[in-house]
């Protein structure tokens, strides 16, 4: 069982940085005077690779950086993109329950949990604590991405995610799960953590893919090379299997992310029974004939050769490019998915354009508040619903206050997906306009070379 927490390093409190130098001092008294406010990364690192609190720093990783050099390299890549200001870094913790893990196992789920969180765009700094009863890992996170030059946001979404991703690293190591439940705020990270996986082009395409491969293989072995001929890596842990695709460095487990239909039973079952000849036994047979050559004996001219209308037939088909042959389904790379999706979006938006009339900028951004203020009429309609429905008790009338529920969230993701529409017209319009503003300037920049020239030959 492992809890984890992640806060930002933002400004300076003196008392706190004297207090996390003391050596004497323990875990479970560091957060009177608020870790969440050092002077700088280096005092952050400085408190979480502690010598002694880490063993002589045995258990500590790098990742993307350098251990003796983490503070420079991440202050350089915050300098090089122009972000040193505001959060400098993230601080996060990942405690595990007394007695149930080693050092060396804590450190290496710390790792992992690392790569797989923030492995692919930031720099971080993996230590493992052993001066408490409790075992923890401590995450020192830079804020800017080496890759992109963007901000890492600690949001609902990422923390969920950061929660569910340590409870599946927990249990491929047969370690203990806390039970998911709603906080005393009223947040469910549940349901952020089901909106981080819908916005998640990564998931999206792997599930896609993962279908592709299932209804596409023969035999299990198959369905693994299927997956390899689309640049996913695979591995079982527990007789469940875990996906990854370069370049992201999060595995994506199967079954817990995907549901339990998507669990290996469920896969073999589906791959061995879409058809009937379709067992394991016909599969091993069909692959173990040795492929053979036939030549024939016999001249061309006595091959049959079609005439009349299936020869005319024949021929334009091949004049067209058309000629029936068998049809081979080729899986679209997610580049290409990713442009269709565009261009779903992009009609989308025409066809919103064309039902409200929207002729110029003003009428989006006027349509754009009238959506806005809808959203706001149906999200106190269905507020007025929840509560209605929290006074009745179970039966037909609970049912109908549900059903009315339904219907409205339905208005209210079909009105958010309009004012996202509305966003993005805005912006691309307001990107073409500077665009064209840009050639216009260009071209009578070197219109004005070119008088210049023309005004200097007549003056010779």
């Amino acid at each position: 069982m492992a809890t984890t927490k992640i806060w930002k390093v933002e400004s300076r409190i003196d008392n706190a940085i004297n207090y996390i130098k003391n050596k004497e001092k323990t875990k479970n008294d560091c957060y009177e005077f608020g870790m969440d406010k050092f002077e700088n990364v280096r005092d952050v690192l400085m408190y979480a690779t502690n010598a002694d609190k880490t063993e002589k720093q045995f258990y500590v990783t790098g990742i993307n950086c350098k251990v003796e050099n983490a503070a420079k390299e991440m202050e350089f890549v915050k300098i090089i993109n122009g972000k040193t200001d505001k959060i400098l870094a993230f601080h996060g913790e990942q405690s595990f329950k007394e007695g149930e893990v080693t050092p060396e196992l804590a450190h290496e789920i710390g790792v992992r949990l690392a790569n797989e969180m923030w492995g692919d765009r930031f720099q971080v700094v993996v230590t493992t604590h052993l001066n408490t009863d409790h075992i923890h890992n401590h995450f020192v996170l830079n804020s800017v991405s080496f890759k992109d030059g963007k901000k890492y946001y600690s949001n609902r979404e990422n923390t969920a995610l950061l929660r569910k991703t340590s409870d599946e690293l927990c249990e491929e190591y047969g370690l203990s799960v806390l039970e998911e439940k709603t906080c005393k705020s009223g947040i469910n990270f549940e349901n952020y953590y089901k909106k981080s996986t819908k916005e998640s082009e990564y998931i999206q395409f792997a599930k896609e893919d993962l279908d592709y491969a299932i209804n596409h293989a023969l035999s299990q072995r198959q369905f693994e090379n299927i997956l390899s001929s689309m640049g996913y890596k695979y591995y079982y842990r527990g007789g469940k299997l875990s996906i990854r695709k370069e370049p992201y460095k999060r595995n994506i487990r199967v079954e817990r992310r995907f549901g339990e239909e998507y669990s290996m039973d469920n896969i073999r079952h589906i791959i061995f029974e879409i058809n009937p000849w379709k067992t394991e036994e016909r599969v091993n047979f069909v692959a173990t004939i040795p492929a053979r050559k036939f030549t024939y004996h016999g001249h061309a001219k006595n091959l049959y050769k079609p005439k009349g209308l299936v020869a005319l037939f024949r021929y334009y088909c091949f004049l067209l490019k058309v000629y029936p042959k068998k049809q081979q389904k080729y899986k679209m790379s997610p580049e290409m998915r990713r442009e269709i999706r565009r261009l779903d979006q992009y009609s989308a938006e025409a066809n919103m354009i064309c039902k409200y009339k929207l002729r110029t900028l003003d009428d989006v951004r006027n349509c754009k508040e009238l959506k806005q203020n809808e959203l706001k009429n149906l999200y106190n309609e269905r507020n007025r619903l929840y509560y209605k429905r929290k006074g009745l008790e179970s039966g037909d009338s609970k049912d109908i206050v549900t059903k009315e529920i339904i219907k409205v969230t339905d208005k209210i993701k079909n009105v958010k997906r309009e004012l996202f529409y509305c966003d993005d017209i805005i912006k691309r319009t307001n990107k073409i306009v500077e665009e064209i503003k840009f050639i216009e300037e260009e071209k009578w920049n070197k219109q004005n070379e070119k008088n210049k020239v023309k005004d200097k030959k007549k003056v010779r």
